[in-house]
């Protein structure tokens, strides 16, 4: 997902420029008790529907592990967010390109079904 992205703040290089979106570094202020990395099970709630989020209730939890994360600066591209300390892109689509922030083979049935979505329906 983030390789698509146009630059990171995890280097100088840019990225591939697939998706009109930065990576940015998870910065809280001291006093919260949230943790870098993000690391465990959060939900995401879907911006639109696709065919490879489709059947995924509200209820979807995905495993996440990452200290960066995707701003979409075209909030069309953006297909779930989640929160965590702040609303972020967990997942994208434009086009044929689809990326996501999340683990879906640490993700039990609901990256099951993501998978088999994209199987079946792509």
């Amino acid at each position: 997902m983030q390789l698509m992205c146009n630059r990171s703040e995890e280097g100088n290089l840019d990225g591939l420029k697939f998706i009109d979106a930065e990576v940015l570094h998870f910065d809280f202020d001291e006093d919260t008790q949230l943790k870098i990395p993000h690391m465990g099970w959060n939900t995401v709630v879907k911006n639109k529907e696709l065919p490879i989020i489709a059947d995924l209730d509200d209820k979807a939890r995905f495993y996440f592990v990452h200290s960066y994360y995707v701003k979409c600066n075209k909030v069309e591209d953006t297909l779930t967010y989640t929160n965590y300390g702040m609303k972020f892109t967990s997942a994208f689509a434009s086009g044929n390109l689809v990326g996501v922030q999340f683990h879906p083979e640490k993700s039990h049935k609901f990256g099951v079904k993501l998978f088999k979505n994209f199987i079946e329906k792509y």
